[in-house]
């Protein structure tokens, strides 16, 4: 019999509210490219470049963090990162160049480089392993609530504040998190649960040396797998919602910033109820690959419509957009996967791993996508800012439908991992 899980819940809710948080520090960018490019003076590929700053961080400190988490727990490591990411929203609020700006993005990426990761740990400590898919699945949820709240809410504060007070404004969630984290979070379970957890997880808890724990991570060809089909399933979330599907649909479909950013909101309130959706399937069905490949495929629909189809009216664009998002969902079943596939010791260092490999499309494919935009450019600006068709944005997003075909070729050589255990 399960012991009560009352108390991991309310430890996982801490973890995930910062989850939420750095959420929506993480897609504002998408509400004010107009207002960034014309008090920096820079074009679609160097504000590409400035937001991605926040991957860069985010990407290449995963599996320190995970590793971090394995040794010291997430507690205190979360109560810091609170912080950080307060310090690098007023850092960037306040910054008069480039430089300062994608600084301070770099930092509230590096504390923001905590929140899944911590959810995830907390998740493999707090719950027995039948739970994991549902933790990943309302992780997801209250996570992409916190983009949402990046995306639609925030359009009207910076219409209201200006970006920087907006910004200045959403810095003080740290402050608050951080107090919250540091009173209720612990990084371990009472004895008789943290006993039940060890003694049903695969592969149990045995110790092992941070070099021992990489090996048994990269060893494994599943591992490389899931990874590859992890940073092509982000393409939609990292290049579209994250930052060109705002002003891709204010110029395609002729949405104004406030339509357009409701819309890339109900792309994320998808992937919410899509996440806890694939998880309660995956456990009645007990199989996670079904999940990978109907996540890949049935994404390109919507995807495709999007990109391609003819003018929608905004309601037809929110409702083919939550669509889109719902069946992406399903691909962060892989994350339950990775756990599965690794010991318990080293599980946050396997999903750091994996987690990494996923936000690496933010620092390729932002900048990317920009650069296809400024290489395609013809000579035109209004209001100094540079000008992109409508041929432009359907050329440059292309990427996200061919990141969704490798996606779904990957899927088909994933292995079933789904526990068997009672």
């Amino acid at each position: 019999m399960i012991p009560s899980l009352k108390r991991s819940w309310m430890v996982w809710a801490c973890a995930a509210l910062f989850f939420c948080y750095q959420f929506l520090l993480r897609v504002s960018p998408s509400v004010m490219t107009h207002e960034l490019m014309s008090d920096f003076h820079v074009d679609a590929c160097a504000l590409g470049t400035l937001t991605s700053f926040y991957f860069y961080a985010y990407a290449s400190l995963q599996l320190p963090v995970g590793t971090l988490l394995d040794k010291f727990g997430p507690r205190r490591l979360l109560t810091c990162a609170a912080l950080l990411c307060t310090g690098g929203s007023l850092l960037f609020s306040s910054a008069e160049t480039v430089m300062l700006a994608s600084m301070g993005r770099f930092l509230i990426g590096a504390g923001s480089a905590f929140g899944f990761l911590s959810c995830m740990k907390l998740g493999t400590l707090w719950f027995p392993p039948q739970r994991i898919s549902m933790v990943v699945g309302l992780t997801l949820l209250l996570g992409t609530s916190g983009a949402m709240s990046g995306s639609y809410p925030m359009s009207f504060l910076v219409d209201a504040l200006g970006w920087r007070h907006a910004v200045w404004v959403t810095a003080g969630g740290g402050i608050f998190l951080a107090l919250l984290i540091a009173l209720v979070v612990r990084d371990h379970p009472p004895r008789k649960l943290e006993a039940y957890i060890e003694q049903h997880h695969a592969y149990g808890n045995p110790p092992l040396s941070i070099w021992e724990g990489i090996q048994v991570i990269l060893k494994k060809g599943q591992t490389w797998l899931l990874a590859f089909y992890g940073i092509m399933m982000y393409v939609p979330l990292a290049g579209f919602a994250d930052m060109w599907g705002v002003p891709f649909l204010i110029q395609v479909h002729h949405m104004d910033k406030q339509a357009a950013s409701l819309s890339t909101s109900f792309l994320y309130l998808g992937v919410g109820l899509g996440t806890p959706l694939f998880a309660f399937l995956s456990d009645r069905f007990q199989q996670f690959r079904f999940s990978l490949l109907g996540s890949a495929l049935g994404a390109l629909v919507p995807f495709t419509l999007i990109i391609y189809g003819p003018d929608l009216p905004n309601f037809m664009v929110i409702v083919t957009l939550f669509i889109a998002g719902l069946l992406l969902g399903g691909q962060f079943m892989a994350y339950s996967i990775v756990c599965e596939i690794n010991p318990l010791s080293v599980s946050g260092m396997a999903t750091g791993f994996q987690n990494m490999i996923c936000l690496l499309s933010g620092v390729i494919f932002q900048p990317f996508i920009g650069k296809l935009l400024d290489l395609f450019w013809i000579d035109a600006y209004e209001n100094g800012i540079r000008l992109y068709s409508s041929a432009m944005y359907q050329m440059a997003l292309t990427s996200i439908i061919v990141a969704l075909l490798f996606a779904t070729l990957a899927s088909l050589f994933v292995r079933e991992a789904y526990p068997e255990r009672d």
